[in-house]
């Protein structure tokens, strides 16, 4: 069951990146004069769910992996290893930050006074997850999943 979570969250995460492109793309658009809100708020939530589900894939991950229980057994030593800390701890954390962030810009979009207020936060808001994202996403595990590295 864990490769097969693991090969599933390992593919959402270029669902979730091409989504989160389209939201900061249709809030630019939507900035422009091109675009209603309305197309802007699919993306937005297209994003923001796909990030849900990837966070609770992540969390079963999380509970399930033999690395994570590992790691937990020494916590000294998980910590000295920047590998092992990073899936321990500086990638969960950067991921809920950013499902938080985007959660909260969505809502915080929806309610602007106009829709180029909506487009504004909507653009902010996408933009910043997505760079958490970038910054939380294993870059050294296979950018396809099953290719190897």
């Amino acid at each position: 069951m864990p490769s097969a979570l693991l090969l599933t969250h390992n593919a959402l995460r270029w669902v979730i990146l091409v989504a989160g492109v389209m939201a900061v793309v249709r809030a630019v658009q939507g900035l422009k004069g091109d675009r209603p809100y309305a197309a802007a708020r699919r993306a937005g939530v297209l994003f923001m769910v796909s990030l849900h589900v990837q966070l609770l894939i992540g969390i079963v991950l999380f509970v399930v992996s033999p690395l994570v229980h590992h790691a937990m057994a020494d916590m000294k030593a998980t910590m000295a290893d920047s590998s092992t800390r990073f899936f321990l701890a500086e990638h969960p954390t950067l991921m809920v930050i950013a499902v938080v962030v985007m959660t909260v810009g969505s809502i915080v979009a929806k309610n602007g006074p106009d829709d180029a207020a909506r487009h504004r936060k909507l653009l902010v808001f996408s933009a910043f997850t997505l760079l958490l994202l970038l910054a939380g996403i294993p870059w050294q595990r296979a950018l396809v999943p099953g290719m190897g590295n």
